[in-house]
This record gives C-alpha cells, sequence and structure tokens, in this order.
C-alpha cells in the first residue's frame, strides 16, 4: 500500500500496441512510396516512348518538307531529266496519289562528299555524283526487291536520267506508315494526278501530303501537312487547267 501523499510512478517505454501502429503506418507508407516510383517509371517510360515516336514522326515529315521544297524542273523544256510525277499505283485513292516521283536539290552533297578529302574526280569515281539535281521517289511500294521491309519507301538516283520509274538506291524512310497520299494545288483545287512528262512542265503550288500511322484505329483521321512548293509559278491569277497536268 502506497503512503498517502506519494504518487504513482508511470512506467516509460513503448506498448506493444504503440509498436503494432508504427510498424502498419510504415508498411502503408512503403506500399505508397513503393507504387509511386513504380508509377513514376511507367509514366517515364511511356512519356519517352511517345517522345521517340513523335521525333520519329517529325523527322520524316522534315526529310519530306525538304525534299520537296528543294523540287526543281529545267527551264528547258526538252530536257527529260527533271520532272515531277504524281500518279496512282492502285485503285484506293482517297488520300491522293500513292506514288511521288520528282526531281530536286534538296538532298545536296552527301556528308561523306563533304567530309572526305579526296578530290571531286576521285570521289565521282568511288561513289557517282556527289551533287547537282536528283530523282526521288516515295512511295509504298519498292521499286527494287525490298524483301520483308515494308513502309514508305525512298530511292535517290543522282544524276537524274529520263526514267523515273527506276534506278538509284532505296531505302525505307519509316516503318511506321501504313499509307500515304499526295495531293496537288493547281492555284483553284487539289488534285491527285500531276505528270510534267504527259502534261504542262509546271510544278504545283503546293503538295498536300496525307499518311496513316502503322496501327492506327480506322476512325482515327490521316495526318496531313502541306508543303509550299518554292520553285512554282502556280498560283491564283495564273492556275494550271484542268486536265494541263497530265490527267489531273
Amino acid at each position: 500500500m502506497s503512503r498517502p501523499g506519494t504518487r504513482r510512478r508511470r512506467r516509460s517505454g513503448v506498448t506493444l500496441v504503440e509498436l503494432l501502429v508504427v510498424l502498419a503506418l510504415m508498411t502503408v507508407l512503403t506500399g505508397a512510396v513503393g507504387y509511386g516510383f513504380v508509377a513514376g517509371l511507367d509514366m517515364q517510360r511511356v512519356h519517352a516512348a511517345r517522345q521517340a515516336e513523335q521525333d520519329r514522326t517529325e523527322a520524316t515529315e522534315l526529310r519530306i518538307t525538304r525534299l520537296l521544297q528543294g523540287a526543281k524542273l529545267a527551264a528547258n523544256a526538252a530536257d527529260t531529266t527533271t520532272y515531277f510525277v504524281g500518279v496512282a499505283t492502285t485503285d484506293a485513292d482517297d488520300l491522293g496519289c500513292d506514288q511521288l516521283t520528282f526531281t530536286t536539290t534538296a538532298p545536296g552533297v552527301p556528308p561523306v562528299a563533304r567530309l572526305s578529302e579526296d578530290d571531286f574526280e576521285t570521289q565521282h569515281l568511288a561513289r557517282g555524283a556527289v551533287g547537282g539535281v536528283a530523282e526521288v521517289s516515295l512511295s509504298m511500294t519498292p521499286a527494287g526487291d525490298a524483301g520483308d521491309r515494308t513502309g514508305l519507301f525512298e530511292r535517290v538516283q543522282r544524276p537524274s536520267d529520263g526514267d523515273p520509274t527506276q534506278g538509284g538506291t532505296e531505302a525505307v524512310l519509316s516503318d511506321e506508315v501504313e499509307r500515304i497520299g499526295f495531293q496537288f494545288w493547281d492555284g483553284l483545287q487539289w488534285v491527285t494526278v500531276w505528270d510534267t512528262q504527259a502534261g504542262v512542265r509546271r510544278l504545283p503550288a503546293a503538295v498536300m501530303v496525307s499518311y496513316v500511322p502503322v496501327g492506327a484505329a480506322d476512325s482515327d483521321p490521316p495526318r496531313v501537312f502541306v508543303v509550299p512548293l518554292p520553285a512554282s509559278d502556280v498560283d491564283e491569277q495564273d492556275p494550271v487547267a484542268g486536265g494541263e497536268a497530265g490527267g489531273a
């Protein structure tokens, strides 16, 4: 029995219940932190994948834009080595014609040629022509044997010749394009065919490029961008009359 006037001393320390509560809270917090970390990594991976896809898409569009902006026709109407030919190889032309072949100054001098210390004649013998006007073809159907490769093919031939259907080297410009189409502004409207070999020797004022990425849903609209052609003399005051563009 305690004496009157004295206080009972309380025992110091942590009770079992308090310890269990702390452990439960730590478990919850650890799980939350772990989930947040994993979710953050997943979001980072998704963002990186989307950014990489966007970068590839932008690179493809920039490449096509640059090639088209360098489109060139010789002033001499008798010159058969410069042309601009957009034709349909299939019946599915809702996006426009699916093959475009044209001559352009855009590819310029290859980096390997600019960095080489060899003289022009040596490079010409080793690599072929390293400058001037080139023939470029964009199509979903390769001109040569592509093996199991699919996508949008780019064929480059330098120097250009009188045959826009073959020659040069071919590579996949983008394996993420399922369909592509080209339309041409004749000064008054968009047309789906342009052939300077069969019609008037004039460049369209602009080219509208529409394409469907691989894996896109049927309900997704195609991606579209328009490229004005600086060397064209076509406008509303001087349009290309119907049929003069080779069947447009």
